[in-house]
């Protein structure tokens, strides 16, 4: 028993010493700088012809309430898209018209495909 005990002992010794080392260079901050090969789909237009799950930043306004609860209408000026809102991403402000707004979200492709914008992220512009 005191042979298998005083290797697992000094194994759980030096398990922090080593989670700590990270390597060479450790603590220098680095990363991939360049082109992606997800592209960010940016226009109405662009996600009537994307993926489920497509990532997406659109800017322009919201011009109206759409056909359910937290669904609106969604238009830049490539075209208009149904965006779902969730109630509290307003966090109490009010948006018009007027206002011009960034939402970042997915797209969402429902059954025969029908499709909108499950937005994550609600940004007033200005």
């Amino acid at each position: 028993m005191r042979y298998l005990l005083a290797p697992v002992l000094a194994l759980a010794l030096c398990t922090p010493a080593l989670a700590a080392f990270d390597g060479p260079g450790a603590g220098q901050v680095g990363g991939f700088s360049g082109p992606s090969s997800n592209s960010v789909i940016s226009t109405a237009a662009q996600v009537m012809q994307a993926p489920d799950e497509a990532y997406c930043v659109l800017e322009g306004n919201i011009i109206s309430r759409g056909p359910k609860h937290e669904r609106y209408i969604f238009q830049d000026a490539t075209g208009n898209v149904t965006v779902d809102i969730d109630d509290k991403l307003f966090a109490g402000r009010t948006v018009t018209p007027q206002n011009t707004v960034r939402l970042h979200g997915e797209v969402d492709v429902e059954h025969y495909g029908y499709r909108e914008i499950d937005v994550d992220v609600l940004e007033i512009v200005k």
